[in-house]
């Protein structure tokens, strides 16, 4: 059964402000991308996106690492596996919502090339990944 209902979490002790699980993103909706991690790993990728400050205003971008590898955290309404996850402040009060981001597919869903440079800085991506990713180019993460 799809998941109907969002889930407020309170993060200000970890994050300065609220996340919402939103159900449009966990198989609520047919046009939207689809979270493929569990409810844990979004908010602790949302966690970490904001410690990190992977931000610009009300927006943010994040990625889920493990040995020093970029992981899937979704699918795009086609079932592409994505890779890249967005964060919105919709209502610039602090409350943010994520969902996988289909940067190949949607240009809104592109990080900024000030966080791309952070994550070629960290050594999650190169250059040349980070040039197509702006791009909107296929890559392999």
């Amino acid at each position: 059964m799809p998941y109907t209902t969002d889930i407020e979490i309170d993060l200000t002790e970890k994050a300065n402000c609220k996340y919402i699980i939103s159900s449009q993103h966990r198989n609520g909706n047919p046009n939207k991308s689809i979270w493929t991690i569990s409810y844990e790993e979004e908010v602790n990728c949302f966690i970490e996106t904001i410690t990190k400050n992977w931000k610009e205003n009300s927006v943010a971008w994040g990625v889920k690492v493990i040995n020093d590898l970029i992981q899937v955290v979704g699918l795009n309404n086609a079932k592409v596996e994505l890779k890249l996850a967005k964060f919105v402040d919709g209502t610039n009060k602090n409350v943010w919502h994520g969902y996988p981001a289909d940067y190949m597919n949607k240009s809104q869903d592109r990080p900024t090339t000030d966080i791309l440079k952070n994550w070629v800085v960290n050594g999650y991506l190169t250059k040349a990944k980070m040039s197509k990713i702006r791009l909107g180019q296929s890559c392999n993460l």
